[in-house]
């Protein structure tokens, strides 16, 4: 069943503002370390990063129906060598099922008609048992041209709901493949959209949602219906990743995996990768994060990733800017260095920490883009000092700010738990505003990242380094 678009010419894509930033936190008992990927370059690269343990990886897969046998078996072998734990098909009415799950894999689609069984959801059965499954109509558009065999304005999206067998996390799965536009039956993005996020918001009473499909849109045009997604938080990877891969002819991006509850997880890792059929595959790892405890700790580790805040789902949730700078201060001892630029300064969470790493032994310095000298600041002050050539310091300078090009917050620790050379940045500044709303930035590891940021620290204060 072919049911690709044609390339949009001359799309622009523009990427949406990165709603925050990422990171892997450890969990009580041990730490969440970031490694390399096998197949990753440098480190240096926030994207290509995969995370361990645990990691979960998923894998969006269109498979061109009018492609021989072997040719299909190939893509699937090129796909199950990635070693997804969830793999989305689309086209895959005509296929055998046994040729979907091969070795420890699983497959899930309703038999029944060439509609309900074009897509399918397949899953790592040593590590996911199946809890329960379905099936949810998407469009119902009859149409076709005169010796076309199918309706292709009905679509059926096929989904299972997974619990992971050694943490008992939930999580659901849905394969999804929209309607491209026709003459003969309309564009059903819009219609098919909402009828989704009926499915989605079903399956969110158990856990995240995770969507993979070719949605036969171009992300970000005008036709990409971001605000109904919205509405349920169902977030594209490439809003969070800022990568928009190719995955269908010389310029589209029509194929997306798509989370809600992706707060919950460090997002990287994300490849589009070739196939025989005529669309890319697109690959991205998630990571589970813990989204309540900011406290410190010696044994917390942080990793480079990408995470999104969500304010439809939790106060925790909203706060992943936050809870990162505040487990990351909170996370240092004696003798560890913080380093702390922010345009405005006056989250009294993050005064709190900073003084408290200092009664620790650690050294802290604070540099703010404030106009005047605020309370806060006097505050900090009476604990920290002033002068920019003692160990610890709190000062404004306005101007030296806007030279060094500092983000709106930019964090960078010797040491915090058992993370070394710990960088932060984001676009939120650490105000009383700082825990709302969607947020954006990103953490790095790397010696590189932290003398960079480093660096541009203290420019901001005249300081050569």
């Amino acid at each position: 069943m072919r049911t690709h678009s044609p390339a949009t010419s001359g799309a622009v894509l523009t990427l949406k503002a990165v709603l925050t930033m990422g990171l892997v936190l450890g969990l009580s008992g041990g730490a969440l370390v970031a490694v390399r990927d096998s197949s990753a370059p440098a480190a240096t690269d926030l994207e290509k990063v995969a995370y361990s343990p645990p990691r979960y990886r998923m894998v969006q897969a269109n498979i061109k129906a009018s492609m021989g046998t072997a040719r299909f078996r190939k893509d699937v072998r090129e796909v199950v060598r990635t070693a997804p734990d969830f793999i989305t098909y689309n086209e895959v009415n005509s296929r055998r099922t046994a040729d979907l799950e091969p070795g420890r894999y699983e497959v899930w689609r309703k038999g029944g008609n060439s509609y309900r069984s074009a897509t399918a959801v397949a899953w790592d059965d040593g590590r996911w048992a199946a809890t329960s499954k379905g099936i949810h109509r998407i469009s119902n558009k009859r149409g076709k041209p005169d010796g076309q065999r199918l309706h292709w304005g009905i679509r059926y999206a096929n989904w299972v709901t997974l619990e992971n067998r050694k943490t008992g996390r939930n999580v659901s799965v849905v394969a999804v493949h929209f309607a491209p536009k026709s003459k003969y039956y309309g564009d059903l993005v819009r219609p098919s959209a909402r009828a989704l996020n009926v499915l989605v918001k079903a399956l969110a009473r158990r856990g995240p949602v995770m969507v993979g499909g070719d949605l036969n849109v171009q992300y970000d045009g005008s036709r990409y219906p971001r605000d109904i997604f919205d509405a349920q938080h169902l977030v594209p990877t490439f809003d969070v990743t800022q990568q928009t891969p190719v995955t269908h002819g010389r310029a589209s991006t029509i194929d997306y995996v798509l989370a809600r509850g992706i707060a919950r997880f460090a997002t990287g890792n994300q490849r589009a990768f070739g196939l025989e059929s005529d669309h890319n595959a697109v690959r991205v790892d998630f990571s589970p994060l813990p989204v309540t405890s900011t406290d410190g700790s010696s044994r917390v580790g942080f990793g480079p990733g990408v995470v999104v805040t969500d304010p439809g789902l939790s106060t925790a949730e909203e706060q992943s800017v936050l809870r990162t700078v505040l487990k990351s201060i909170n996370s240092t001892k004696r003798g560890q260095v913080v380093h702390l630029a922010t345009r405005a300064l006056s989250n009294g969470r993050v005064l709190r920490a900073l003084k408290r790493a200092k009664s620790r032994g650690a050294q802290v310095q604070v540099v703010t883009a404030e106009r005047t000298t605020t309370d806060e600041m006097r505050s900090l002050q009476r604990v920290l000092g002033k002068d920019v050539t003692k160990d610890s310091w709190a000062v404004r300078h306005p101007k030296g700010y806007d030279r060094a090009g500092l983000r709106a917050t930019t964090l960078a620790i010797s040491r915090t738990g058992v993370t070394p050379a710990f960088g932060f940045s984001s676009s939120t500044q650490m105000s009383s505003s700082a825990g709302t709303g969607k947020r954006s930035g990103y953490v790095s590891v790397t010696k590189a990242s932290y003398d960079k940021l480093f660096k541009q620290f203290f420019s901001a204060v005249g300081r050569r380094v």
